[in-house]
């Protein structure tokens, strides 16, 4: 079973919603993805400092840091990896124009499951 879970392609999503995160992971999960969460923009940059991610998916919109600290961050140190992120948000258009065009693809709240699962399938190739 191990050996089987180390071929799925590995996500980064970062939520400080537990109900979305579930909700997200679950989507991901039966299409076939293995998912790590974590809820702050530290917790996630950690995790990349460690672990190869095919696709980040990241909040934009959290009480702290989110997804935009892990955006400034990559920029800086890590800028190869900016077209494996998705923006996950209900945010206006004009909050992301700032970031979304250094990014792979943005995910809008409220969205459908085969809408997350195509656009991380997309990322993820």
């Amino acid at each position: 079973m191990l050996a089987l879970l180390n071929n799925k392609p590995r996500l980064l999503l970062l939520d400080d919603d537990p109900s979305i995160q579930r909700l997200m992971a679950t989507v991901l999960r039966r299409a076939g993805f293995r998912v790590d969460l974590v809820s702050t923009g530290t917790a996630a940059i950690e995790k990349l400092a460690k672990i190869e991610y095919k696709a980040l998916l990241l909040d934009v919109m959290t009480p702290t840091e989110g997804g935009f600290t892990v955006v400034r961050h990559l920029k800086k140190a890590r800028p190869e990896l900016l077209h494996r992120v998705i923006l996950v948000t209900a945010s206006p258009e004009t909050v992301l124009k700032t970031v979304s065009g250094n990014v792979a693809a943005v995910v809008h709240k409220p969205f459908t499951p085969e809408q997350l699962v195509k656009t991380v399938r997309r990322v993820a190739k």
